[in-house]
């Protein structure tokens, strides 16, 4: 970490590792048996470079003391240059964070968007770690016992994170167990040594990496402008009466809301293209390079509301770069933001004059549901002279077809599910259309990188 000496810094990053590392070791236990039964001992780790006024103190300030035992120690054996892994030591990789915005009433993060800041990483140094486990015993069995625990758990390395830190490409790291020293003791052992001691050589491939370099971003993304009320000109002393011609059909509580460039989206055919006030598409790299860059989470926000300040009849999904056309992006729509339906799924949307049940259409059966797009005569006899309309929902009960949705007689929105398709359809009160996809103007989406 930096502090006010912007010429000193300092992350404890070799002193992060050895920390992990003394972890991996801190659990072990060993079997002992008492009186009073079989106990279980955590075996204590810690580092094994302690200075010579800590170890004079912890043997009770007497060379008569013995240590204690079962322990496991942890040091470092080597540091050296990993120049085989060294790779592009100037490289520079930019990343771009959006923060959550905090609730400072409530301090709660929430569903909004934040701060946006760029990180500049720089390429991080590889080296060799070479660590020594000592393990202090007393007895044969005792070392078994945690060398066996030991063992079965590097097979022969395990890997680890050394810190959450998403943007920290260096975070994840590999221990793996070279050697093995069984004994310190020589045959034949003499009646002066009282501590066995086994160690275990791991090697440690690490990277050390230089500060980056953290930018608040400060592009406005949006801006909400207050419409006053003729009532509020009024307090001002305004009395142009061209101001009341304009500001007269707006409420107290009327906002403008714009977007950059007043971009606005045609979304259709799982495709979401960027267009101008003009109605020109135009790239969607314009603007997202003012903001950062398409990530695998990027997301589009799609809000169906005629108020734009309500958030609860959002579609979102997913949005990828279209390399066949630099004007749109592939959207992957997640169907649980759809509207729900209330109507059940319908087999296929027809053409009833053309396509017919045996004639263009499966025999009829069962549960079928079709919704028209032409009138059906009472002519036809495939349909078992029935009569419906132009945008009705007609269903078979395996006797005869009727009209399960009347559309001259409904008024109320309705949501149905094309089952051949899998797209769903709203019902305005005289046609139906897609329930998501169009024309959205700006402060109706919006995306997030």
């Amino acid at each position: 970490m930096a502090g006010k000496n912007l010429d000193y810094w300092y992350d404890e990053q070799i002193k992060r590792y050895l920390i992990q590392l003394v972890r991996i070791f801190s659990n072990f236990k060993v079997r002992e048996n008492t009186e009073k039964g079989v106990n279980y001992n955590r075996v204590p780790a810690r580092y094994g470079d302690v200075s010579r006024m800590v170890a004079h103190i912890l043997r009770n300030n007497s060379e008569n003391t013995i240590n204690n035992a079962p322990m496991i120690t942890v040091s470092i054996g080597s540091l050296g240059i990993a120049r085989e892994r060294t790779q592009d030591p100037y490289l520079m990789d930019t990343q771009q964070v959006a923060e959550r915005e905090w609730d400072r009433e409530n301090n709660v993060y929430t569903s909004e968007q934040g701060n946006l800041y760029t990180t500049k990483r720089y390429m991080p140094v590889p080296y060799n770690l070479t660590i020594q486990v000592d393990i202090w015993t007393t007895n044969t069995d005792t070392k078994l016992q945690l060398l066996e625990q030991i063992m079965v758990l590097f097979n022969p390395s395990i890997q680890l994170q050394s810190n959450s830190n998403p943007l920290d490409w260096s975070n994840v790291f590999e221990v793996e167990l070279t050697d093995i020293n069984f004994s310190s003791k020589s045959l034949p052992a003499g009646v002066d040594e009282q501590i066995d001691i086994s160690t275990l050589t791991f090697d440690v491939p690490i990277w050390i990496s230089p500060p980056a370099k953290v930018q608040r971003q400060k592009i406005i993304q949006k801006i909400i402008a207050d419409i006053h009320s003729v009532k509020d000109i009024d307090s001002l002393g305004i009395t142009d009466d061209s101001y009341y011609d304009f500001f007269e059909h707006w409420d107290e509580t009327a906002q403008v809301v714009i977007t950059p460039n007043d971009y606005r989206l045609q979304v259709a055919n799982g495709g979401v293209k960027l267009v101008t006030t003009q109605g020109q598409p135009t790239k969607w790299s314009d603007l997202i390079e003012m903001q950062g860059e398409l990530k695998a989470t990027s997301r589009l926000e799609l809000n169906l509301s005629s108020d734009m300040d309500d958030q609860t009849q959002l579609v979102i999904g997913t949005v990828v770069s279209n390399p066949l056309d630099e004007t749109s992006l592939i959207f992957n729509v997640d169907v649980d933001t759809l509207p729900s339906n209330t109507l059940s799924d319908i087999t296929k949307i027809i053409n009833p004059q053309t396509s017919r049940p045996s004639n263009g259409l499966d025999p009829q059966a069962l549960g079928q549901r079709y919704l028209l797009t032409e009138n059906i005569l009472a002519s036809f006899t495939e349909w078992g002279g029935i009569t419906a309309n132009e945008n009705d929902i007609i269903e078979y009960d395996g006797n005869q077809w009727n009209i399960v949705f009347d559309s001259s007689s409904v008024s109320d929105v309705a949501y149905v599910t094309n089952s051949y398709t899998n797209a769903q359809f709203k019902w305005t009160s005289n046609s139906w259309i897609s329930s998501w996809e169009g024309e959205y103007n700006g402060g109706y989406w919006r995306l997030i990188l």
